[in-house]
């Protein structure tokens, strides 16, 4: 069964489900010959394909390991379900890089081959570059080197299995692409329209969405090559990034087929997650508490939805089912907080990709280290806002007031000092990135904020420390062994310790 590096495409969102084919390197037919899928509609299931992914991604690797290292959930699972809160062996690490390739670097390379030399698609062309490097971002900073420039191309070119690449050959194409697409926008060719689900074809967005890639790969690269990275801020600055809540990169999901619903509710549902499996994390639910924060009650609930402060109780990172006993002997785990069942646990709730808050607290770290000039102190405050109205988008239950963010700001303002500064902003992300939990794992290992103290349970792998990256998935060792190793030759062992180029010291 081989699913990776192939092509998978439906022509309606209701096929976006991975599928398995044996020997499909013996077929001949390309299954996404534009004749019968159009183009538009391969970028739409892309775009919703990099929300949704698979069940198994989304409960292992960004809710189980991810969110649960980053001690914003927390389990007493020790299999299939807690391998992030105890740092233990996770065999399915590598579902994030499978589904990627398999569900969507695969499509939106062959719509590149099919759209490069039509005039008339640029935008469609243009599009589909900055979306390949959002999707690249997330892969390369998961798991550092990866296939990347001859990817995707089993179809085009025959290579099934191709070369891993280096991290910081991938982040400076990325940068090129960002930098070449937006360039090539042209309102007078053919729009995008209604098949983009994201930014219904406006290509202002789209060039915010490429200018705020471009910042965050920046800032990402600062260890290696300060002097590059500083050059690229600006030049994404310059550009102009995201600023207002309209910017926001977000997948807006559907109750009406499972292939679209929010894949966390999903999965939630699927599973019974929330009584038992899944919980709040304390040291999150506490610094929510500590900070007076509004987004709480958004964030966090009973299993009956219940959100009042008094009914809360989060769920300690590094317990098993022996030790929670021993803790809590009267108390049951079905008891403790989990994800709001009624903001967040909905099949119509949005994904966030990228938003507005993230972009805001990236510039205002740029202040702070005298990248570029401005308010540090009011682009802190922008953010917070940002990210407190983002929560209307949950519903009427998600609204934030005017009065409740001002009142938290005033609680808590921008600090007097630089590093109380950047620890401040670190901390924000980490709220801001709540539920996107590799965007979360990858910004605190490059700040080392917020300051979590690890856990160390018996028999984990890390020496009690908290991962760097995730593991490759097994069959790699079998399908692409020469690729494998030439990235355990450049990178270093495929464990949750080694660091990414970006990472390294």
């Amino acid at each position: 069964m081989k699913r990776k590096y192939l092509v998978y495409i439906g022509a309606s969102l209701s096929l976006l489900a991975a599928s398995c084919t044996k020997d499909l390197e013996d077929l001949n037919k390309n299954p996404n010959n534009p004749t019968s899928v159009p183009p538009l509609t391969m970028f739409s299931n892309a775009e919703v394909a990099t929300a949704t992914l698979g069940r198994g991604t989304i409960r292992r690797t960004n809710l189980a390991f991810d969110m649960m290292a980053m001690q914003q959930l927390a389990s007493t699972e020790t299999l299939d379900g807690g391998e992030g809160d105890k740092y233990l062996k996770n065999d399915n690490a590598g579902n994030l890089f499978e589904d990627s390739y398999g569900l969507i670097i695969n499509n939106v390379v062959q719509l590149m081959e099919f759209v490069k030399n039509d005039p008339a698609q640029v935008n469609l062309l243009s599009a589909t570059r900055i979306w390949k490097v959002l999707v690249f971002q997330r892969l390369t900073d998961a798991y550092g080197d990866v296939p990347y420039f001859d990817a995707g191309k089993g179809f085009i070119s025959g290579n099934f299995a191709p070369d891993y690449n280096k991290q910081s050959e991938i982040y400076a194409d990325m940068l090129k692409e960002l930098s070449e697409a937006v360039a090539a926008f042209d309102a007078a060719k053919n729009p995008l329209g209604t098949a983009d689900v994201v930014y219904n074809g406006d290509l202002t967005k789209w060039k915010k969405l490429a200018y705020s890639l471009m910042l965050k790969l920046a800032l990402r690269m600062e260890k290696q090559d300060a002097a590059k990275a500083k050059e690229w801020a600006g030049k994404a600055l310059a550009g102009g990034v995201m600023s207002l809540p309209e910017d926001v990169c977000a997948i807006k999901h559907s109750a009406e087929r499972n292939a679209v619903a929010n894949p966390i509710t999903y999965t939630f549902n699927s599973y019974d997650l929330a009584n038992e499996k899944i919980k709040i994390s304390k040291y999150f639910l506490d610094y929510l508490t500590n900070t007076g924060d509004p987004r709480r009650r958004v964030f966090v609930s009973t299993v009956s939805g219940d959100t009042t402060l008094a009914s809360q109780k989060g769920l300690p990172n590094g317990l098993d089912a022996n030790s929670f006993k021993t803790a809590y002997p009267t108390v049951a785990l079905k008891d403790f907080s989990t994800l709001n069942t009624k903001t967040i646990l909905q099949l119509t709730a949005p994904t966030f990709l990228l938003t507005p808050a993230e972009v805001q607290l990236m510039q205002a770290e740029l202040i702070v280290k005298g990248w570029t000039t401005g308010d540090a102190a009011a682009m802190y405050a922008a953010a917070v806002t940002n990210s407190m109205k983002q929560q209307a988008m949950y519903g009427d239950n998600g609204v934030i007031s005017a009065t409740q963010i001002q009142d938290y700001l005033a609680a808590n303002p921008f600090p007097g000092t630089a590093a109380e500064q950047l620890k401040a902003l670190g901390s924000q992300y980490w709220v801001a990135t709540f539920l996107n939990g590799w965007e979360s794992h990858a910004n605190w290992r490059r700040t080392g904020y917020p300051a979590i103290t690890p856990v160390n349970y018996p028999g984990n792998i890390t020496n009690g420390q908290i991962p760097r990256r995730l593991t490759y998935m097994l069959s790699e060792q079998v399908n692409n062994p020469k690729g494998l190793q030439s990235s355990i030759t450049n990178q270093g062992k495929d464990e949750y310790m080694t660091r990414v180029w970006w990472d390294k010291q």
